[in-house]
């Protein structure tokens, strides 16, 4: 049996010294994870990089699986801070707003592919936690309501077929890709042919 994760933050920093000291730990936390992997990954050593002690530590995450979790839902709101304005933007041109989206997911993958690992042989546990899975499916709906409007298929499971197809294949290239250090220039070049392949496809304009 799972044991229960508490990842909940004991408090919010809010007077400046505490923010600055939240700060450090996240960038310490984060450097540990891109360079050393999850294996380095301690509440001891990422105190002792922050340059604070484990008194700070504790005094806002009750674990390093809270700290994982704060980590991974500072990243994954990044990832949509540049997401949502093409895949929500006016207009009919789902074709463009469809390659403009697989561009950027790309080169953001790529950017993120230390720490994406690391994370991701981290995070087990956490896939299970209520807090992950909600903070998972805002980003996943977002793309399923860009996808339902850009395709034209009436049959509901059709469409959602299609849909978890296109999600699947989009989220696979782009790790196996830039888990594979592929150059900038041609990750673009990958993410305008999948891009011409299912524009081709489903019949995307």
């Amino acid at each position: 049996m799972r044991r229960k994760i508490d990842i909940a933050l004991k408090k919010n920093a809010k007077q400046q010294r505490a923010v600055a000291t939240v700060a450090a730990i996240v960038e310490a936390a984060t450097y540990i994870l891109s360079h050393d992997g999850p294996g380095g990954f301690t509440a001891n050593k990422v105190a002792e990089k922050a340059g604070v002690n484990i008194a700070s530590f504790y005094q806002y995450y009750p674990n390093k699986e809270a700290l994982l979790f704060h980590i991974i839902r500072l990243n994954w709101e990044s990832q949509l801070a540049k997401l949502t304005p093409i895949l929500t933007r006016p207009g009919p041109d789902h074709a463009a707003k469809l390659r403009a989206f697989i561009q950027e997911f790309f080169l953001i993958e790529a950017a993120e592919t230390g720490l994406r690992q690391a994370l991701r042989a981290a995070s087990v546990e956490l896939r299970d936690t209520p807090e992950f899975q909600d903070l998972i499916a805002t980003g996943a709906e977002l793309t399923r309501g860009f996808l339902k409007s850009a395709i034209l298929v009436e049959d509901t499971d059709e469409l959602d077929f299609v849909v978890d197809f296109i999600v699947l294949l989009t989220t696979s290239f782009a790790e196996r890709s830039t888990d594979a250090h592929t150059s900038s220039a041609r990750l673009i070049r990958q993410a305008d042919l999948l891009t011409d392949m299912l524009i081709t496809q489903f019949k995307i304009s």
